[in-house]
């Protein structure tokens, strides 16, 4: 009795530590593509299946793919910020004092804030 009471909190704990991560991606897309959030959660549970599908061949090939994947967005992200050239004080500024300014800046936070909740995960 008690082993299926902890064993039904256990699914809740993981069930409520990936809701985030999927809306926040699912928000994200939208910024990104401007697809419905709703395909964004269909795409998000699909490339989860595909990374799991990915484990057969190996854990060491699947963590290849992951590290391809991170250094393609740390690529992104470093040629995006040559390209608009922001001021170095904005910047500092922006990283101690954060603001939120601009249509949509609240699903950029929450957006963000999956993007970090799955980083943590």
């Amino acid at each position: 009795m008690v082993k299926n009471y902890l064993w039904i909190l256990a699914e809740i704990a993981v069930i409520a530590a990936d809701i985030p991560e999927v809306i926040g991606t699912a928000f994200g897309l939208n910024i990104l593509f401007n697809i419905p959030v709703w395909v964004g959660v269909l795409l998000t549970g699909l490339s989860t299946l595909l990374l799991h599908g990915l484990q057969r061949y190996g854990v060491r090939k699947l963590e290849m793919l992951i590290a391809v994947l991170v250094y393609v967005m740390a690529g992104c992200f470093f040629r995006e910020m040559s390209n608009v050239k922001p001021p170095a004080s904005g910047v500092v500024k922006g990283m101690f004092v954060p603001k939120l300014n601009g249509q949509g800046a609240t699903s950029d936070a929450i957006a963000l804030l999956g993007a970090l909740v799955m980083l943590i995960n």
